[in-house]
């Protein structure tokens, strides 16, 4: 009899004891929500780590996005520390031999009680209708008083927000009142210190994707800058996380083209709001960055002393930024002694391994006065390739900036018009009405010749904007346009016809800013594959042209080869230059130029030819390529291996090979010659 009553008491007590944990129970099995300490959050996101760590990036192991325990002051968002004789591009009179210093955070002291979340049970809440859950959130005290639990001074509890009198879908029986769901579970926690705060939430019965706002309050009211937490619940529907990393450019220090001296410097600032929904940090593990793009690892023409590293010229300035706050990004420019057009791009990094969605800039720089690029003279020999740029389905307007003359086909002048002048082709089925003032009716090409060399040609019916900059658009051409309608694919092209080297000008293969002997490689390689091509006939007969401006080589017009510096010099450098092999010879290809195709980086070592598709050529056979790995070299669009490696011809360049042994590598038994 006794010891039935000692079991039934207890039993009871067991219930009581095990009561308060059913919804965590209930939280295992019915949200399938991992704990989410923000160290963890980094790993999850779509990330490009390996790309990054191929590119000659170090990471310094699994990071923690909590920051060092010392750090717990922020950061003045516009204060500008100086930087020693840098100065404005409108009055750039600093001398030469300037000296920069590197910016230091400067720092503010912080509230009596400021809090920084730093890690959370889950990014989102799903559940079934009418179940419960636990849920907790970690802050920092980044403050300079100490919190508590209990007691009378700064007594640190969790209530309701947006508003906070109100009554909560989710109350459950565990709160302290109807508007407080949950008190500090740490006694007491000290400046740099983490608090935990862990409450239940009881799901209504309606069916919905919800959003509950909580604040952290001292003493019962008082909100707490940065306590403010708002949750996304799906009730019997899925919530959807937030992304973990996004920012948006809001500002920066000047929005058109900064021009320098030569040797001038320059402090340029830009400001990114956090869009995502983990906090961005200046030191520790986790630290935000701009670093060099385009490609990454690249050095850079305009860095200075004050950079942290030579693809890395700033950190984050504050602290740490929530998700909804602004991050300034600061450093020291100074511009080359080379006179030209630049153009700077650089993405916002986490960690060196993450890529911040929404945060690449570009910085376009013009130092000293360039001159006008001189008219690419037709060489003696040098053959005039043809280039599809685009199909048209709507009219195709024509211009140019000086005159030009109007052909029905090769032989019939229809008329002259002067610079300006803007002319409408309208094809169909092969019938072309060409409307400048008067109107012809043809059934041959319409082609527009331009009078003197130097002119340029332009179709503003064409958008062609480089995905960092929107406000260009490269439309603009050497040569004739020549509009043609190809009845095998009832497609009508917009054709460019232009001399070879100036086709060579506009080709989008390569940056500025690259070292001088990889870009001589590239050119001879581009020049070659085209050669090669043109005295093949061409990959596209049935189209009218040699080749395409997308897939085959990525062709961009003049507007690339007006703010191109170091991939011009190359191509006037190694004109007429090409890579020749005894078995490439034909009696269409008495020289035997060869073909030359390359690709962007291996997995250390090329592919011969037959490996990837079928026949073969006795220069493209597999060689290591110990410089051009790549970390997704197997996985990246159209990434052959075969031929000549970007990447590893870069290496090359680097360690001081010239660009003819750097051919020789890549192209076996080939020889350098001059076709024309």
């Amino acid at each position: 009899m006794h010891k039935k009553s000692f079991s039934a008491l207890f039993a009871v007590t067991m219930l009581f004891l095990i009561l308060p944990l059913f919804p965590t129970i209930i939280s295992l099995s019915q949200s399938g929500q991992n704990d989410k300490a923000l160290e963890n959050i980094s790993l999850k996101a779509n990330t490009q780590t390996s790309t990054i760590l191929g590119a000659g990036y170090v990471a310094s192991g699994l990071f923690s996005v909590v920051p060092d325990a010392g750090v717990q002051q922020n950061t003045v968002a516009n204060s500008d520390p100086a930087i020693d004789t840098v100065v404005h591009p409108a009055t750039s009179l600093a001398p030469p031999d300037i000296t920069l210093v590197r910016m230091a955070s400067v720092q503010m002291t912080s509230p009596l009680n400021e809090a920084l979340e730093v890690a959370h049970s889950a990014d989102v809440i799903n559940i079934n209708p009418g179940k419960a859950i636990t849920y907790w959130v970690d802050f920092k005290n980044v403050g300079t008083t100490t919190w508590y639990s209990r007691g009378s001074t700064n007594v640190l509890s969790l209530k309701l927000a947006s508003p906070t009198n109100r009554t909560s879908l989710f109350q459950h029986p565990f709160w302290k009142s109807s508007t407080e769901p949950a008190r500090m579970l740490t006694t007491r926690v000290r400046p740099g210190e983490v608090g935990r705060f862990r409450m239940a939430l009881q799901a209504p019965t309606t069916v919905g994707v919800y959003s509950e706002s909580f604040q952290l309050v001292t003493n019962g009211s008082t909100p707490i800058t940065g306590g403010k937490i708002t949750l996304n619940i799906g009730i019997g529907a899925k919530a959807i996380p937030a992304p973990h990393w996004r920012a948006e450019e809001t500002a920066r220090s000047f929005s058109g083209t900064i021009k320098l001296k030569p040797g001038v410097g320059y402090t340029f600032w830009i400001d990114f709001t956090n869009t995502g929904s983990v906090p961005w940090f200046s030191t520790g593990n986790n630290y935000l960055a701009a670093n060099l793009t385009n490609p990454v690892g690249r050095t850079s023409s305009f860095q200075t002393a004050t950079w942290f590293n030579a693809y890395q010229p700033a950190k984050q300035m504050q602290k740490f930024i929530r998700p909804g706050e602004t991050a300034r990004f600061r450093f020291a420019i100074k511009a080359p002694q080379t006179t030209g057009q630049y153009l700077e791009s650089l993405q916002l990094v986490a960690n060196n391994l993450i890529w911040i969605d929404g945060g690449s800039f570009t910085i376009p720089i013009q130092v000293g006065d360039p001159q006008a690029i001189a008219p690419a003279v037709q060489l003696t020999g040098e053959p005039t390739v043809r280039i599809g740029i685009t199909t048209a389905t709507a009219p195709v307007t024509v211009t140019a900036d000086g005159s030009y003359q109007i052909w029905d086909g090769t032989a019939t002048l229809l008329s002259t018009k002067p610079a300006g002048t803007i002319t409408t082709v309208t094809s169909k089925d092969g019938t072309f009405t060409v409307a400048s003032g008067d109107t012809w009716t043809v059934a041959n090409p319409p082609r527009f010749i331009p009078v003197a060399a130097d002119t340029i040609m332009q179709v503003p019916s064409y958008t062609n904007k480089p995905s960092w900059n929107s406000t260009l658009n490269d439309n603009t051409f050497r040569g004739a346009i020549e509009i043609r309608y190809a009845p095998s694919t009832t497609a009508t092209w917009i054709i460019n016809e232009l001399p070879l080297e100036s086709y060579l000008r506009g080709m989008a293969e390569s940056t500025n800013g690259q070292p001088a002997e990889y870009l001589k490689t590239l050119a001879v390689a581009e020049r070659s594959y085209a050669l090669w091509h043109y005295l093949a006939g061409g990959k596209h007969t049935a189209e009218g042209f040699t080749l395409n401006a997308t897939s085959d080589q990525v062709y961009r017009g003049y507007g690339f080869e007006a703010r191109s510096i170091g991939p011009l010099a190359a191509v006037r450098q190694t004109a007429g230059i090409v890579i020749a092999h005894p078995d490439a010879v034909t009696a269409k290809n008495p020289q035997g130029i060869a073909f030359a195709p390359y690709s962007s980086g291996t997995d250390g070592r090329t592919r011969s030819w037959s490996e990837v598709w079928s026949g073969s050529y006795a220069w493209l056979v597999s060689v290591d390529d110990p410089y051009g790995i790549i970390s997704n070299a197997l996985t990246l669009s159209g990434n052959h291996m075969v031929g000549l490696s970007a990447q590893g011809a870069r290496g090359y360049a680097q360690n001081g090979l010239s660009y003819d042994k750097i051919l020789s590598h890549y192209y076996t038994g080939i020889i350098v010659k001059q076709a024309y």
